[in-house]
């Protein structure tokens, strides 16, 4: 279930406005949501990496990693695509994590190797032993390319979409419109801290020092109650 955007937004305004704070814009809140929900997405896999380090014995380990892969669940991509000649297009790709050809796992090489690697008959790609380039953030090339339209299956993690705050203007006034709003992609449990993240971020955009504390000390508390 996905946070809903605008339950976020009026929790926003309405501890914004508590303490008479200023007022956050839909454009303003739009572009602190996204921005929120990418650094909240971006942080998921810096978590695994810590709790992949942590000694296996303890209790807490697997319990933490299935969490962070719950929340990575929505994001995760198994995608089926052929070729003919090598290259591959993949869209909103933020992190890649295998690629198959005939159900036989590829190795990625940087670009300035596969040259060296093509021209040495010790090293040189085959069909069981396949490589890859990432060209850029989205095309990849397959050595050696196929001769006819192959199949590969690509395993990665899309990018979150961009959270909206969709309204009509209604005697001068903002009024929520469901139809044109996105929510954000990010597991329910996130609700609260998005908020105070949020917050921290609009404190500077609206010059509000005490905002950012506020935000600051709600996700401190929420990080107190988590690991208590």
């Amino acid at each position: 279930m996905a946070v809903n955007i605008n339950s976020v937004y009026q929790k926003v305004l309405t501890l914004l406005n508590k303490e008479q704070r200023g007022y956050l814009t839909p454009q303003e809140f739009n572009l602190l949501a996204d921005r929120a929900q990418n650094e909240t997405f971006e942080s998921y896999f810096h978590k695994i990496k810590v709790s992949e380090m942590k000694p296996k014995n303890e209790a807490d380990y697997a319990d933490v990693l299935e969490m962070l892969e719950e929340k990575l669940h929505p994001f995760h991509v198994d995608y089926s695509v052929t070729s003919s000649d090598g290259s591959i297009t993949l869209t909103s790709m933020y992190k890649l994590v295998s690629i198959t050809r005939e159900g036989k796992r590829m190795t990625q090489v940087n670009k300035n190797e596969i040259d060296y690697i093509n021209g040495n008959p010790l090293t040189k790609p085959t069909v069981n032993r396949s490589l890859f380039v990432r060209e850029d953030a989205n095309n990849i090339t397959i050595h050696p390319a196929p001769t006819v339209s192959t199949s590969f299956e690509v395993t990665y993690y899309k990018e979150p979409t961009a959270p909206s705050w969709g309204y009509v203007v209604v005697n001068e006034k903002a009024l929520y419109n469901s139809n044109t709003s996105v929510d954000f992609d990010l597991h329910a449990c996130e609700e609260e801290p998005l908020v105070s993240r949020i917050l921290i971020l609009a404190g500077t955009t609206i010059k509000q020092p005490d905002a950012q504390q506020a935000g600051a000390q709600d996700m401190q508390l929420t990080q107190t109650q988590q690991n208590s």
